[in-house]
């Protein structure tokens, strides 16, 4: 029970610390760098920038609508090339597929049926999920 717990405070800790706070640590950090070395040490630039809140202000409305853009882009264009390319490579994914397409046209053998069964049933018994192994009442009153 308490494993579990701290367990799950972890994957919180890596998930708050990976997607927003090491995420804005790094915006920041990038801000500052690109201003004290774009910026700061070039007169010219350094004359229309006159401090760090301008060169920000302008940065974001620069960066943000180009981050935008691109992420759109990227949903819109690359999505299906990833999902694509990860089924591709999924076997399990094509053995269920395959095993799911015969047994829908009745075509699979019951040793077939049986290694598909003891192979999920190994899975949910490793994740302790046993109970999801009940077949529910239809199954009870067969007997």
């Amino acid at each position: 029970m308490i494993t579990r717990f701290l367990r799950r405070r972890w994957l919180d800790f890596r998930n708050g610390h990976s997607f927003y706070l090491a995420f804005v640590m790094n915006f920041v950090n990038f801000i500052l760098i690109a201003y004290n070395f774009a910026v700061k040490d070039v007169p010219s630039i350094h004359a229309i920038f006159t401090n760090l809140f301008i060169f920000t202000a302008f940065f974001l409305g620069m960066y943000i609508p180009a981050a935008v853009l691109i992420g759109y882009w990227h949903r819109r264009n690359q999505y299906t090339v990833e999902n694509e390319t990860l089924y591709q490579e999924n076997w399990v994914w094509a053995w269920q597929s395959r095993f799911l397409i015969r047994l829908l046209q009745g075509k699979t053998t019951s040793k077939e049926n049986d290694e598909a069964l003891k192979y999920l049933e190994r899975i949910l018994k490793r994740h302790k999920k046993e109970h999801l192994l009940d077949y529910g009442p239809e199954h009870d009153s067969e007997d």
